[in-house]
């Protein structure tokens, strides 16, 4: 390792920067992912229904609903009813101080909102059983003929927001998969021609060695040795460096640039995925630095 200082110098700069990538990547996806969890109501469909509804037909909507969510695996078996004053007091506490809330508080029947049924399904839904579901929902009927679920209800922006929200998590994470297969095969590469250097100054040596009746483990122990330390001091250095970008440079810049409120875009604590990250580096750095090794000295082997 010392045989090589400038080139064991870049090899430790390349992958720890490809981990400092890799974990600040980590987090905004992590922060992201909470966030789009958090999201109130994003698996919720709201049923509005019309007010002037007698108690009978109110009591055979609620039926056909608790049926619909005994049969289907995605919902809840529980079915809210929501009044209408329920959504007006929810509505005036969400946009309380606003000076259009006056009017609704001095006169609360002239801005009267229906009152709904809210169902829930589960987060791990696809698309086609939400789209099967909606289906299901158009197709129930009072007793009256009529549907009680009016053109009203936008079920599907509700199963839109949902896809999206699916979709943003999904491709985040499939480009934080690319990332490290790329950033990873860089670091490999690097190492590999770095201890490749070492190993080629050292050739002659090594054939003797074989000559002498040495195994291959026995040679090749000091060169996995040496990409294991690479690798383990680029983590190190990748971690504590992380903090101090993350909790320092990056969380400050995000909160500027999102305006971050106690009730808006949390971002992920450091600390809370410390242990995680100290795992994911040590085990790249053990991966990389170990193949590295394996592979620079694969050819010298052979006498």
């Amino acid at each position: 390792m010392f045989r090589n200082s400038v080139m064991s110098t870049a090899s430790v700069l390349v992958l720890l920067s490809c981990m400092i990538i890799i974990g600040t990547f980590f987090l905004v996806y992590m922060s992201i992912r909470e966030n789009l969890e958090n999201i109130s109501n994003i698996n919720a469909i709201s049923i509005r229904v019309s007010a002037s509804y007698t108690d009978e037909q109110y009591a055979e909507i609620e039926e056909m609903l608790s049926d619909l969510c005994a049969e289907s695996d995605l919902l809840d078996d529980e079915v809210v009813y929501v009044s209408s004053e329920e959504h007006l007091s929810q509505f005036l506490e969400l946009h309380e101080g606003e000076s259009y809330t006056g009017a609704l508080i001095e006169d609360p029947e002239r801005f009267s909102l229906r009152p709904s049924y809210e169902l829930t399904f589960s987060k791990n839904a696809s698309i086609s059983e939400l789209n099967e579901l909606e289906v299901r929902m158009g197709e129930l009927q009072l007793a009256d003929g009529t549907s009680p679920i009016d053109s009203d209800n936008d079920i599907s922006s509700t199963i839109q927001l949902y896809r999206n929200v699916r979709d943003v998590r999904q491709a985040v994470a499939a480009i934080g998969g690319w990332m490290l297969v790329l950033l990873g095969a860089l670091s490999l590469f690097v190492i590999a021609n770095t201890i490749r250097l070492g190993v080629e100054s050292r050739k002659n040596e090594i054939m003797f060695m074989r000559l002498c009746g040495a195994t291959k483990a026995f040679i090749r122990t000091p060169f996995v040795i040496e990409g294991i330390l690479i690798g383990l001091l680029s983590a190190g250095l990748a971690l504590g460096l992380e903090y101090v970008l993350y909790n320092g440079v990056l969380a400050p810049f995000l909160q500027r640039v999102t305006s971050v409120t106690a009730d808006g875009i949390v971002l992920s604590s450091f600390m809370a995925y410390l242990p995680l990250l100290a795992i994911l580096f040590a085990a790249i750095g053990l991966v990389v630095g170990m193949l590295s090794s394996l592979i620079s000295i694969k050819k010298y082997l052979k006498v």
